[in-house]
């Protein structure tokens, strides 16, 4: 099944929840991914409608934004990797939160942001060099191959953190029939990387914990010569519960399919047929573009 996530709406608060869920119907689809934008409030008011009219395939954490004008709705609004104490408590205790509305609305899969390692986030350099030209040649893979060693030199907390953090987080998901989506991340600090990952499903191998490919973010990553997309599919195939969805134009991504300039039939022989597919367009395109990609995604 096909589904639409709820941030494109993301700037709808003061819309009413049934014209929001009728809009999303409207574009075509039948199912949805709750998203970390929906308010508390927001949320309260959408569920029964909601539950009448659509099917939740998955949602994203934090999920729902708490009510505070101060707090804006985020996938890292507390980081599973800190090594503070109180945000990685915090960081759990409202994951447990998304798993149980997950359970509510019954559906398939969270998807986690998983946080970063403990460095600058060197993207401004990634993308000058991608502007100029540069990630292939010397200047570029001298930058990256740098980048890469302060990264293996200082993540190692962080990422006893985040298994720490799984490892108290797996219980909740089995003991509600929750599978938690680990998310391909965008900025090259971000965790996890390739052999991150590789080492956290090892860790909960045969456990509910999967991989959630974001086709965006990996190819993204591709272009600025960071990890090749064709790696995650074919390391993590079998352990792939679900795909953000959108399209690319230079190092920009949640486009919709057909705005930008990726040819989605390079991943379709490597792509199961039964995995959630989850359409994740950030509302800068015209709405028509959404049913259009809806097309596309079917051939998936």
């Amino acid at each position: 099944m096909i589904g639409v996530s709820t941030c494109y709406w993301s700037e709808d608060q003061t819309r009413d929840p049934e014209q929001i869920i009728n809009d999303i119907i409207d574009t075509g689809f039948e199912a949805i991914e709750l998203e970390y934008r929906i308010s508390e409030a927001q949320f309260k008011k959408m569920r029964p409608h909601i539950k009448k009219k659509l099917k939740v395939l998955s949602i994203h954490n934090y999920f729902p934004k708490p009510d505070d004008p101060h707090i804006k709705g985020s996938g890292d609004l507390f980081l599973l990797s800190s090594t503070d104490r109180d945000e990685h408590s915090a960081a759990i205790k409202y994951t447990i939160k998304t798993i149980e509305h997950a359970n509510d609305m019954e559906a398939n899969a969270v998807v986690l942001h998983l946080g970063k390692v403990n460095m600058e986030n060197p993207f401004e350099g990634f993308k000058r060099l991608f502007q100029e030209g540069k990630i292939g040649k010397k200047e570029g893979k001298r930058f990256i191959e740098k980048q890469k060693k302060l990264r293996d030199s200082v993540n190692q907390k962080n990422l006893d953190a985040v298994l720490r953090a799984l490892d108290k987080l797996v219980i909740y998901a089995e003991r509600y029939g929750v599978l938690l989506g680990i998310e391909n991340r965008f900025y090259f600090h971000e965790i996890p990387n390739i052999k991150e990952l590789e080492i956290i499903l090892k860790e909960f191998e045969g456990s509910n914990i999967r991989y959630w490919h974001d086709i965006g973010h990996a190819v993204v990553q591709e272009r600025l010569g960071i990890c090749k997309q064709k790696d995650l599919l074919m390391s993590f195939e079998n352990d792939m519960i679900g795909m953000h969805i959108h399209d690319i134009k230079g190092i920009e991504d949640h486009l919709a399919p057909g705005e930008g300039n990726f040819n989605f039939s390079e991943i379709i022989k490597v792509t199961k047929k039964d995995i959630l597919k989850v359409l994740e367009v950030h509302n800068k395109g015209k709405k028509e573009n959404l049913r259009r990609a809806r097309d596309i995604i079917r051939e998936l």
